[in-house]
This record gives C-alpha cells, structure tokens and sequence, in this order.
C-alpha cells in the first residue's frame, strides 16, 4: 500500500511538471531594432508629438522634429512620420512646407541612386538627339549631292 502510494505521487508529479508554463527568455537585443538604441525614446516623443499636435501648434512642431527626421530616423519611421504629418496637416487645413525633410540622411542611397539613373537617362536622350542631327544632316547633304549627279 505504501509503495503503491508512493509510485502514484511520483507519477502525478511527473505530469505535473508538464503544466508548469516555460520559462519565458528574453528577446535577443539583436531582434529589437530599437532595443538599446539613442533614438528610442525619441521615437515614441516624435510620435506623441505629432498625435497631440493642434492647429496652433503644428508649425512649432514641425520645426521641433525636423532634425530628427533628416538626421536620425530610420526609412520606415521617417516615412510614417511623414505620412502621419500629411495627414494632420490635411485635417488642420494646411500644408508641409515644400521640401519638408527631403535631405533625410535614410533616404540619402535612393536620392543618389535616382540622380544616377535620371543622369544616364538625360545623357541617352542627348546622344540620340545627337545622332539623329547627324543623320539628318548626312540626309541633307545627300540631297543636295544626289540633284547635282542627275
């Protein structure tokens, strides 16, 4: 009777184990993005800014995180950031100011990437509209010469 109690305890203790929930580890700080990064609480000042802004307010607000959009901010952040001040804008009835954070450092790989292709591109429509100047003035000149011979 004893050991029979004995083995029962020990097997329910067994499966008792297998309802006790995991232990829960930490993320990796490598997973985070913002984990121990300068801009983190930045971010979330960046983003409660711009959601309690009023009509009064916006353009004091856009002076206040210009800097951190152009210097700081990451593609996504600076994208959303700026989606959500057109946005406020629109409800406020006003408008960005042209050129509003263009020169963010996140974007600064596409800009000289676009540059480059429009560069080629202009350089291509130069060389043909060279080349058909050529041509036409080579069908010119064999106008010209070709009366002549008859």
């Amino acid at each position: 009777m004893k050991t029979s109690a004995v083995f029962i305890i020990a097997a329910f203790a067994g499966v008792a184990n297998a309802f006790v929930p995991t232990q829960i580890t930490p993320k990796s700080s490598s997973t985070s993005h913002y984990s121990n990064s300068a801009t983190k609480g930045r971010v979330s000042q960046v983003k409660s800014s711009i959601n309690k802004a009023s009509k009064d307010t916006f353009s004091s607000m856009l002076t206040e995180i210009e800097p951190f959009l152009t210097n700081e901010a990451g593609n996504s952040i600076y994208k959303k950031s700026l989606n959500r001040l057109k946005a406020k804008a629109k409800m406020f009835g006003a408008t960005l100011p042209e050129g509003y954070a263009k020169n963010a450092k996140c974007t600064e790989k596409r800009r000289e990437k676009q540059n480059a292709y429009c560069q080629a591109k202009a350089a291509e429509a130069a060389a043909a509209a060279e080349a058909e100047a050529a041509a036409a003035a080579e069908a010119a000149a064999a106008e010209e010469s070709a009366p002549a011979a008859e």
